[in-house]
This record gives C-alpha cells, sequence and structure tokens, in this order.
C-alpha cells in the first residue's frame, strides 16, 4: 500500500476557491456526445464518464463515495492498446499533476492511497460530487499528445493516429478519407470587460460574435456555449480567492490604443478578439455595447500576449481567456476559469455581465482507420 499525503504531494487547499456548492448538484448540459439512443460516446479512456443526462458512469474504472474517500476499481490494466495502454494504481498515480494544479482546483484533497489496483483519494468533508473529478480526461493516466499547430505534415508523414485541434488540419483529414473522431469538447473561450453592460445587451452581443466564431471553425468543431456563466458561478462560487493582481485600468487613459487581448498560438482566440474589435467598428448596437462594456468608443487592436499566466497590460480593455472545459467537475471548470481572470477583479458581487461566455472548441484524433 502506497500513501501519498501533504509531505508527499503539493496539495491546493482550495486555491481559489474554500469549497463547491450543493452536494445535490448534478451537471445540466450534457457533456458528452449523444447518439440517438442517448449513449454518451467519449472515449474509453478516461477514468469514468458522464452520460448524455449529466449522471456520472464507470469508464475504465468502477467507483463509490464513503465520508469524503472515494474509491476507483479497476478491471485489467492495460486493457487500451498500443501506445494508449492506461495505468492503473501507483502507475497511474504518477501521472496525475500537482494537486496545486489544473485539474484538482476547486477542491481540498487530504490524500492519496493506493493499494494494488484501487486508488482511493480524499476529500475534505462536505466536497460536492468529488467522484465527479475522475470524468477528467487529464486524470486518464493517457496522454494525449495533442499537435501543436498545422498538423498536415504528421498526417501526410502517416502517422497512426494525429491529436490536433487546428482546424485546416481537421477538415485535410476528412478530405483525404481519414477517421476523424471528435475526443472531447474540451476548451471553453470566454471575453471579460472592464466595465458591466445591460445584461440584454450584452447577451445580444455575445450571441452574434459566437455565430460568427462557430462559422470560422471547421465542421463540428465549434459550437455555442452550452453553459452558463452565471449558472456555473452559482453553484461553485460564493467562496471566491481572487488575488487582485494589479490597480484598476482606466479605460482609455493610456496613450496607446484600447486593446482586446487573447492568448498567443491560439487561431480560435484570435479570431474571437478580432470579432470583439470588428463589432466596435460596425456602428449601431453592437458598437454601443463594445463602448459600454470597454469603456472608450475609441478605436480597439487585438494584442497577443504570451506565456501562462502573462501580466493584463494597461492598454487592454478586454481579453479573450481559454479554460480547459472537457468531461469534469464544474468546480474544476470555474476554478480554472477564475485563474485565467485573475487580474480583471472577477469576484463575488460582481455583475456576470463582464464575462460573456463565446464557444466551446473540440480536439479531435486522426487516423488512417479507426483505432
Amino acid at each position: 500500500m502506497t500513501t501519498y499525503s501533504r509531505r508527499g504531494w503539493r496539495l491546493v487547499t482550495c486555491v481559489l476557491l474554500a469549497g463547491c456548492g450543493s452536494p445535490a448538484y448534478r451537471v445540466g448540459a450534457p457533456v458528452a456526445d449523444c447518439d440517438g439512443a442517448g449513449t454518451a460516446a467519449e472515449p474509453a479512456r478516461a477514468l469514468l464518464r458522464v452520460g448524455c443526462g449529466g449522471e456520472l458512469l464507470p469508464g475504465r474504472a468502477t467507483w463509490s463515495v464513503e465520508g469524503g474517500v472515494v474509491t476507483l476499481e479497476f478491471g485489467v490494466a492495460g486493457e487500451a492498446p498500443g501506445e494508449f495502454a492506461a495505468p492503473v494504481g501507483s502507475a497511474l498515480v504518477r501521472t496525475w499533476p500537482p494537486l496545486d494544479e489544473p485539474p484538482w482546483l476547486g477542491h481540498s484533497v487530504k490524500g492519496v492511497v493506493v493499494d494494488g489496483d484501487r486508488v482511493q483519494v480524499e476529500f475534505a468533508e462536505g466536497a460536492d460530487e468529488p467522484a465527479r473529478l475522475f470524468a477528467d480526461l487529464r486524470l486518464s493516466g493517457v496522454r494525449l499528445p495533442v499537435t501543436g499547430g498545422d498538423a498536415r505534415d504528421s498526417i501526410d508523414a502517416g502517422h497512426a493516429e494525429v491529436v490536433t485541434r487546428h482546424d485546416a488540419s481537421i477538415e485535410y483529414a476528412r478530405s483525404l478519407g481519414w477517421d476523424v473522431r471528435r475526443i472531447a469538447w474540451d476548451r471553453l473561450y470566454l471575453a471579460v470587460f472592464v466595465r458591466d453592460a445591460d445584461p440584454a445587451r450584452s447577451r445580444m452581443l455575445a450571441g452574434r460574435v459566437a455565430r460568427d466564431w462557430v462559422g470560422w471553425g471547421a465542421p463540428g468543431a465549434r459550437r455555442v456555449p452550452t453553459r452558463q456563466w452565471a449558472s456555473i458561478r452559482a453553484r461553485c462560487g460564493g467562496r471566491d480567492r481572487v488575488a487582485a493582481a494589479m490597480t484598476d485600468v482606466q479605460p482609455g487613459s493610456a496613450a496607446a490604443r484600447s486593446t482586446v487581448s487573447y492568448p498567443d498560438g491560439d487561431p480560435g482566440a484570435r479570431q474571437a478578439a478580432e470579432r470583439l474589435v470588428s463589432a466596435a467598428m460596425r456602428g449601431g448596437d453592437e458598437a454601443a455595447v463594445m463602448a459600454e462594456l470597454a469603456g472608450t468608443a475609441g478605436r480597439l487592436a487585438v494584442r497577443a500576449k504570451g506565456g501562462e499566466s502573462p501580466l493584463r497590460a494597461t492598454s487592454d480593455v478586454a481579453a479573450v481567456v481559454v479554460a480547459y472545459a472537457g468531461p469534469g467537475h464544474p468546480c474544476s471548470l470555474y476554478a480554472e476559469v477564475l485563474r485565467a481572470l485573475d487580474g480583471w477583479r472577477v469576484a463575488d458581487g460582481v455583475q456576470d455581465t463582464r464575462v460573456l461566455l463565446l464557444g466551446e472548441a473540440a480536439t479531435f484524433a486522426v487516423a488512417k482507420e479507426d483505432l
């Protein structure tokens, strides 16, 4: 038996949250793709799966919960084929991220015990549906080597399987007759602003931006958001712990043009930022809402920002941010969003109209034949 405790792991003691909402919480919107019979079509690599009704289902493991301790029980080790052989027991636990990193954010874990193939994870008392966290694909123990940027060279090289988010690569693989399988809707795109606006007007702007943004991706690779920011906050908010990293920005006060930032290297985020900038130039109701949210009617420009936790520039009046949104726990999503919004003073009591959900994007596995 191997025990991983506070001395063996770096623990998150609710870095962003003191805990998560009601024990009766259930995910409202299905996370999985579903067929006509209502069956979840998630990859077999997941430890646990989320069904089409939001229910938790067995994956590679079964589970039980007693007194805040989640016990994962496994069948035959390594039942996934080839390079995707799936570890169990201590081999699985060694693949998990440190407990102060995603997807553990938003949860307080007291310790991990491994007994053969069985893994027990103890959560703080009153944890909200702790077993749901293990539907997160990042805890599966199976690395998904996403090809960064354009994956068409890898496809031409005949690699057995390529995992990609690149729209042109997805369409190219389809044109060659490769099998293209959606792994998960795993990225949530949001916009945050320095000012509030009327909720109905904000929803109007978000809806128009989202519809355009979805149409710019490969067919089936993007969708309008299935979640609502207000509902995420309601279930997992109220005990936020966000460090205000910088002083308030006065929109329009900088000598340089006001900017909408986005994470460098993410084409989808850049397109969303460009669509917001174009909204400010179109005139009419879109421009009026953008001026209200950005605090300036002046012309905007997009700004790429690099690094994992880049600072907000004084010229930024808005930002497009991206959070992991794959199958998993809603409090993990909320905590990761808050971390991505750090520096924008999005905390308890702030109107949710400052945060607009723009859409979700998927990761795909492409292969010469169905693996």
